[in-house]
């Protein structure tokens, strides 16, 4: 629309109408959204059909095993992707529309008022923008443990932070224009000078790709400070030496158990019990432990002295709460709670709160002895052994194989196999998550290689001037392959700030709200150079073509092209 704006001006000084002239642009973009909304739908099928093999591989691994081959399409669903397609494409060409329909038929004949009046907007805007950050900031202050409103503040921290990033360009451009004539002479200044000058195309180029790259910044870092955080954990929770269970529900054969105690090297044992209460509130999971004392280092206790807090737990009626649990349910250390019993309802006392990022992490951890003075249940179903210094983890596991062979079907691992095992699962899990964001670089790339593309149109005219003047094509084409990579490198650095902040948001207050777990945040410097990198190396690729476009352009044609 704003390429068009000369035809306009000359289609409202031949007589047309402002409605005339809306109708017919916003014609022009129902069709156009209607055909890319096509398109996209059918993508879109086709990429549900890749991700569902994900999908399925990560609950396979963390709950049970299915077989999905076929994708099930809603119509509710195609519906939405077309109405979401045209309607984005009528906003999209309706607001530059009106403006360009509003000016004077000789003004819009210029690009310079249309620049003029960007250049003007751009305090406001970003005033506008940081009103919005600030309400997103009062929205998580006060939203308590409201997921929506959780989610709703990264929207409008995003939009906030985007209508910001204009103003950032200008000043960084204006200031950088005099240095890059230093480095690179005059076509490097006027490349630079080009950025500020060409706000309205440039500025949203800019604004996509810095958002796209701040959203592989924030999940990136939140990936990287999750996986951390479950590695850690379970470093220290993993205590034994070898783990073993039943490979499916039910219960170890007591038998079986204790010809497992009795092999040679075997010094000590725990026993575990994954249990389930109901009643009015839902469902809640018990997980039942006899455990020998050496192996308490294995729980971090959050808020109650260890010592104190391991006593009560071996010998009353008290139960530690697992962190989730804690922040679902608003207890803690000192508090109490009824739950159903095989003999009614019981009142426990909560000894201290646990870290856990156990898939079904919001559960009550208590001792055997006090499940068996309230359930009629003694059974097991996994075991923890703690080997003699010197024995073999391999001999140990080959042995229990042997005993176990022909009675029940167990799954066998040591601990470091365990903890490699299940960091590999974890990183499978996120798999998905790299395919969205690299989907959405693409998108940010194509945005900027058609606001390159449109902004050389436009300049046609003074790349001939230049092109008359003396200039090369090669100093054409890198004039403005200096100003793709400016713009990505812009892009980058305005990247990095709503990255880092979209990652606190998203640790501290989505995962927070959604899992209840606490995530220690870490932020590696090869993340954020990385993405900067990235974000000029896209700018560049998407302004290859324009530039080489530009460099054999005809100055004659150019200069006298209507």
């Amino acid at each position: 629309v704003l390429q068009r704006r000369p035809l306009i001006g000359v289609l409202r000084a031949l007589g047309l109408t402002r409605r005339q002239l809306l109708s017919m642009i916003l014609v022009e973009a129902i069709v156009l959204g209607t055909v890319a909304a096509v398109f996209g739908v059918l993508l879109g099928v086709a990429l549900g059909e890749q991700l569902l093999e994900l999908v399925a591989r990560t609950i396979n691994d963390l709950y049970f095993r299915i077989s999905v081959t076929n994708v099930s399409i809603e119509p509710f669903s195609i519906i939405k992707g077309l109405v979401a397609g045209i309607g984005a494409a009528l906003v999209a060409a309706a607001v530059p529309a009106i403006e360009a329909t509003s000016y004077h038929p000789r003004l819009a004949l210029t690009r310079s008022a249309l620049e003029r009046g960007a250049r003007q907007a751009l305090p406001a805007v970003a005033l506008i923008g940081v009103v919005i950050m600030a309400g997103a900031l009062l929205l998580i202050l006060t939203s308590g443990t409201n997921l929506v409103a959780g989610l709703a503040a990264v929207f409008l921290l995003i939009l906030g932070f985007a209508l910001c990033v204009p103003l950032f360009v200008r000043f960084a451009s204006t200031l950088a224009a005099p240095l890059a004539g230093r480095l690179g002479g005059t076509s490097a200044r006027m490349a630079v000078a080009g950025i500020t000058s060409g706000l309205s195309r440039t500025g949203v180029a800019i604004v996509a790709l810095a958002i796209a790259v701040s959203a592989t910044i924030g999940v990136s870092v939140m990936v990287d400070s999750f996986r951390g955080s479950v590695s850690a954990w379970l470093q220290q929770t993993l205590q034994a030496d070898i783990y073993t269970g039943l490979e499916r529900s039910g219960a170890m054969d007591p038998e079986l158990i204790e010809a497992i105690r009795n092999i040679d090297g075997v010094v000590d044992m725990s026993t575990r019990k994954r249990a389930a209460v109901e009643d009015a509130n839902g469902r809640t999971e018990l997980r039942v432990f006899e455990m020998p004392p050496a192996s308490y280092a294995g729980a971090e206790l959050l808020d109650a002295d260890p010592s104190a807090a391991w006593a009560a737990w071996e010998s009353t009626d008290a139960v530690f709460v697992s962190e989730p649990y804690a922040y679902q349910n608003n207890v803690g250390a000192g508090d109490s709670f009824v739950l159903p019993t095989d003999f009614g309802p019981h009142e426990f006392a909560v000894a201290a709160t646990f870290q856990s990022y156990d898939i079904n992490a919001s559960g009550i951890m208590m001792s055997r002895a006090t499940y068996a003075r309230h359930f009629d249940d003694d059974s097991i179903d996994s075991l923890g052994l703690y080997l003699a210094d010197g024995v073999n983890t391999d001999a140990v596991i080959e042995r229990i194989e042997a005993l176990s062979t022909g009675w029940q079907e167990l799954y066998i691992s040591s601990n470091v196999g365990l903890r490699e095992l299940s960091l590999r699962i974890f990183d499978r899990t996120f798999v998905i998550t790299d395919i969205l964001y690299w989907l959405t670089l693409g998108v940010a790339f194509i945005g900027i290689l058609s606001a390159m593309l449109a902004l050389q149109l436009e300049r046609a005219r003074e790349f001939a001037t230049l092109r008359a003047l003396g200039m090369t094509p090669m100093q054409v084409g890198s004039m403005i392959t200096t100003q793709t990579g400016v713009i990505g490198l812009l892009s980058g650095l305005a990247a990095v700030p709503l990255g880092v902040v979209m990652a606190w948001v998203l640790i501290k207050v989505i995962n927070r709200r959604a899992f209840g777990w606490q995530i220690d945040m870490s932020i590696g410097a090869d993340i954020l150079l990385v993405s900067v990198a990235f974000a000029v190396g896209a700018a560049l690729l998407a302004g290859i073509y324009p530039a080489y476009r530009a460099g054999r352009s005809q100055p004659a044609i150019a200069m006298r092209e209507e």
